[in-house]
């Protein structure tokens, strides 16, 4: 298995939703097509092309996705690989949810015994306004080689502020003998068109008895960056150093990946690593935090569009939009608290934000909030 199709299937199995009627769902596909060069313990490096089609249905209470992957690497040798996973949160009370997930996933390397397994999962989390702590374990069953029925326990907590997010975790498994404990820990940044994931996380105890034998000790690491070069193509980057993971059948491996991500539905809005619980806490300080004193009016008059933003008090006021390649741009004072920029922008819809006084990007007044693509916030307007 790929080390992407790792952090797929683990951040798949993990995620969880907000309360509130399924029905409110929408499916979102998804289309990757990249390059990687791999370094698997034990094996030379190779170069190899990935094909990676998803899908995710996001509900309030319901999360569900699927992936598949094709690897073939320099020597002709391929990876067929498929993960779905299932995801459900139940209200105890205000603070208090309860999980169950659940994920199945299969491998197949250049025609050797296929890997399988199917995991589930329960987990308890509370959960403040921006931040959060969860307890858990599951168990299920892993096929092929690495044949046996895992354990797992599970603590972790994380925290979000504008723009960041801190995540920990320790995770102690065993299977079919074999025994280990990793320590987690995530930080995240989200711009408007940008995201990146840094993970840090050491495995200081790893001792086999049964068959597994795959279970080292030692450090691993891993930088994933999204960018946005337009509203529905993603470049992804992504390179690290992971330890073997016996349970879904993965070695050891170094590697880089470069990818062209195609959004073929509404743009995504959770991120690689982190759970939904972080995107829930992320869209509500949106909300809160993100929303500007700023009021926009538009303005058409021939081929060019005035954009007028009511803020008295401000030394500077700047706007960054689509039409400015998201590159920043000026305001010229218009007297009585109001500044004004003359564009030439096609009718239609479009994204936006202002900042004043070279504070943070926020979305302005008479704008319609959105999540940007990575957890962010950007306000539509639509120009006549």
């Amino acid at each position: 298995m790929t080390r992407r199709g790792r952090c797929t299937a683990l951040a798949a199995a993990a995620c969880f939703s907000t309360v509130g009627p399924p029905l409110a769902g929408q499916a979102v596909g998804t289309l990757e097509v990249g390059a990687s060069v791999v370094e698997y313990d034990g094996f030379l490096v190779s170069g190899a092309a990935v094909l990676s089609p998803a899908i995710n249905f996001r509900a309030p209470n319901l999360s569900l996705g699927a992936q598949g992957t094709w690897v073939i690497f320099e020597s002709g040798n391929e990876i067929l690989q498929a993960t779905a996973a299932a995801a459900w949160l139940k209200p105890l009370h205000t603070k208090w949810q309860l999980e169950f997930s659940g994920s199945l996933g299969a491998a197949n390397y250049a025609g050797r015994e296929g890997y399988g397994h199917v995991l589930g999962r329960t987990r308890l989390h509370f959960q403040e306004r921006h931040t959060g702590a969860w307890l858990g374990g599951g168990t299920g069953q892993s096929f092929g080689e690495f044949n046996g029925t895992p354990f797992e326990l599970a603590a972790g907590a994380w925290v979000v502020r504008e723009g960041v997010s801190l995540s920990g975790s320790i995770t102690a498994n065993s299977l079919a003998g074999d025994g280990y404990v990793d320590v987690v820990g995530v930080i995240g940044w989200s711009g408007a068109r940008a995201r990146v994931d840094a993970q840090l996380g050491v495995r200081p105890w790893a001792e086999g008895a049964g068959g597994a034998g795959v279970a080292e000790r030692g450090a691993f690491a891993e930088v994933t960056t999204i960018l946005a070069v337009h509203d529905r193509v993603t470049l992804v980057l992504n390179a690290g150093r992971g330890l073997s993971d016996p349970v879904r059948g993965i070695l050891g491996a170094k590697y880089a990946d470069v990818g062209v991500r195609l959004n073929l539905g509404r743009r995504r809005s959770s991120a690689p690593i982190i759970t939904d619980a972080f995107v829930r806490a992320e869209r509500e300080l949106v909300a809160s935090e993100h929303a500007s004193r700023a009021q926009l009016e538009i303005l058409t008059s021939g081929e060019a569009t005035t954009l007028r933003v009511y803020l008295g008090g401000s030394e500077s006021v700047e706007l960054i939009g689509d039409f400015t390649d998201w590159q920043p741009v000026a305001l010229t004072p218009a007297g009585d608290g109001s500044w004004e920029i003359r564009l030439p922008i096609a009718s239609g819809v479009h994204r936006l934000n202002i900042r004043s006084d070279g504070g943070p990007w926020r979305v302005p007044l008479g704008t319609r909030l959105e999540q940007s693509e990575f957890g962010g916030a950007v306000g539509v307007v639509v120009v006549p």
